[in-house]
């Protein structure tokens, strides 16, 4: 069974900036998408917080106001002097019906006097004797008839004055938004005990109006209740039953909290909630607000709605103008692919492309230019072809010539031996090893022991020249003279230190000293005469001034400092150390390389 392989497949740049483009435009849109759903859930969320936190303030202020306004009324009445003489006078006069009349009317007279509050229905008076005593009506009622009732018995054990309760407690017919406030009204002799009530029967709409404009969310809540868990009223979007009135209160009863309680996790058939509860100041009562957290994050499913059709809207025209602005990219780019598929087939007659002030106009400047620098070589290259075999032509000759004085000194010493002129046979016997070791058979790099042979041939012929009167002395550990280094490095330098410093004394003899040593991976020669020495002037100069300026061999020692550094980079060459009349010393830095 034969596998085939599948070709990978290779988009051009067109595409792939298209791509690029595209997705440079997608990924911040889906991470600004992203980001704006949590930061924008979690703004409305501490936003619907602290709206309810305002809101609820704000309803408990105002149900503080209006509990405030209807109270005063009810203490104006328990404390009226009129009220509190007829709830504590005898009820065996009031048996004239007459006198029971006039003192009845003057009675009401005083009570809608205080009936300026709108939010008051109407005011009732409960009392054991008086008036009630003898006969009762709808504002004059007997206290001992409702003595014995659940409302009365725990309204006496407490120690309040007042308390706010759902209508339908004391009345069973009456209806369930209404409220009814009760009021004390104290003993002349002891304010500990009470010998009236006074009861004012609230209006539906007096509380359920401000508990509807703390609605602040489509599906929001608010309710009031009393200290016993009595639902009060609520407002009109109040779906709930009096069991959540329980456990409100029980929660709020449970919690640590003074007049203030939060709860941003609460439950209602397993719908996370909002819920708020405060403490109505100098009353028995509570108000609650309770917010859906779907209200909340309803905010945030409209905004990212509202993200997402603008996406939708905009990745229409978005691929398009891509596609255009990578096509126009491109456009000069195809152009000098096209260029350079015809110069690598040799076609370097092109017409310079047009340049812009840009990048890829940058990089057809340099084509342009490569091109033209390339039709500039191809035309010198039959006129560069000539002078190079011309100067090969002269490579050969310069190796030529060397050969040719080797194989004439060879015939020189054959006439020599036939002659028996020793001298002669001797000075050319030396001038041959000299030269041999200067061929070295064509290689740029000898040994050291090469080079050591190479100065002995040297001195040799030299102290022919001058009766023996120079001495080489060699200081080189054998396990140095397999070290590679340039031939002809050290004969020049030798030579300076003989012409230069031996024959320059009085006595035109003198000692040459060659020695080797090894440091941190290179080698160091050194090669000291004691010959008259150089001056601090010529010793800065030596490197720098052309031979024939009184240095000594300038040139030389250039030449041997270039080829150094040339061959092993610029921390290596030569330093020379001198003293006048003692001798000179110069140190040679090259690599430590043996001959394989």
């Amino acid at each position: 069974m034969r596998l085939r392989l599948i070709r990978p497949v290779y988009l051009s740049i067109r595409y792939k900036l298209f791509a690029t483009y595209v997705l440079v435009i997608l990924i911040p849109f889906v991470l600004l998408l992203f980001i704006h759903i949590n930061s924008t859930q979690r703004e409305n969320k501490d936003a619907a917080v602290y709206s309810s936190h305002k809101i609820l303030d704000e309803t408990k202020a105002y149900l503080e106001y209006k509990s405030e306004a209807i109270t005063e009324v009810l203490n104006f009445i328990a404390y009226n002097e009129l009220v509190q003489k007829a709830v504590g006078a005898d009820s065996s006069p009031y048996q004239n019906i007459d006198l029971w009349h006039m003192d009845a009317l003057q009675l009401s007279r005083l009570i809608n006097q205080f009936r300026y509050n709108d939010d008051i229905k109407t005011i009732q008076i409960y009392m054991n004797q008086g008036l009630a005593g003898a006969t009762e009506n709808e504002e004059f009622l007997n206290m001992e008839k409702v003595q014995t009732e659940p409302w009365y018995v725990h309204f006496a054990q407490t120690n309040g004055v007042v308390a706010w309760l759902p209508s339908s407690t004391l009345d069973a017919n009456a209806d369930s938004r209404e409220l009814t406030v009760l009021r004390k009204i104290p003993n002349d002799h002891d304010v500990r005990e009470f010998v009236g009530i006074v009861r004012a029967r609230v209006k539906q709409d007096a509380m359920e109006s401000v508990l509807n404009h703390a609605i602040l969310t489509p599906n929001a809540s608010a309710f009031l209740f009393n200290a016993e868990g009595d639902f009060l009223g609520g407002s009109d979007q109040f779906e709930y039953s009096d069991q959540l009135v329980k456990n409100v209160k029980a929660l709020y009863s449970a919690s640590d909290v003074v007049d203030t309680y939060y709860n941003d996790h609460y439950s209602i058939n397993g719908n996370r909630q909002l819920l708020g509860v405060q403490m109505i100041p100098h009353t028995d009562m509570l108000v609650a607000l309770v917010v859906p957290y779907s209200d909340i994050l309803q905010s945030t499913v409209k905004a990212r709605n509202r993200i997402i059709s603008i996406f939708l809207f905009i990745v229409p025209l978005m691929l398009p103008l891509s596609f255009f602005v990578a096509e126009s990219a491109t456009r000069r780019i195809r152009r000098l692919i096209i260029h350079v598929r015809k110069v690598k087939h040799g076609h370097f007659q092109l017409a310079p492309l047009p340049v812009n002030e840009d990048e890829i106009g940058e990089l057809t400047h340099n084509f342009n230019t490569m091109v033209q620098n390339i039709s500039g070589l191809i035309e010198e290259r039959s006129s560069l072809g000539q002078e190079v075999k011309d100067k090969e032509l002269k490579a050969l000759q310069a190796q030529i010539n060397p050969h040719f004085l080797y194989n004439t000194l060879e015939l020189i010493n054959v006439l020599a031996i036939e002659s028996d002129a020793r001298d002669i046979k001797r000075v050319v016997d030396e001038l041959t090893v000299f030269y041999r070791l200067s061929l070295s058979n064509g290689k740029e790099y000898v040994s050291l022991e090469s080079e050591l042979k190479h100065i002995e041939a040297y001195v040799r012929i030299q102290n022919m020249r001058f009766d023996d009167s120079v001495r080489l002395e060699f200081e080189v550990p054998r396990e140095l003279y397999d070290c590679q280094l340039p031939k002809i490095l050290l004969q020049p330098l030798v030579e300076n230190a003989i012409l230069h410093g031996i024959m320059e004394k009085d006595s035109e003899e003198g000692e040459v000293r060659v020695s080797a040593w090894t440091d941190k991976g290179d080698l160091l020669i050194e090669i000291a005469d004691d010959g008259v020495g150089m001056d601090e002037e010529r010793l800065a100069a030596i490197l720098h001034l052309p031979e024939g300026e009184g240095t000594r061999g300038g040139y030389g020692v250039r030449n041997i400092e270039e080829r150094l550094q040339l061959s092993y980079g610029l921390q290596y060459g030569l330093k020379y150390y001198s003293t006048e009349g003692e001798g000179t010393r110069v140190v040679l830095r090259l690599p430590e390389r043996r001959e394989e």
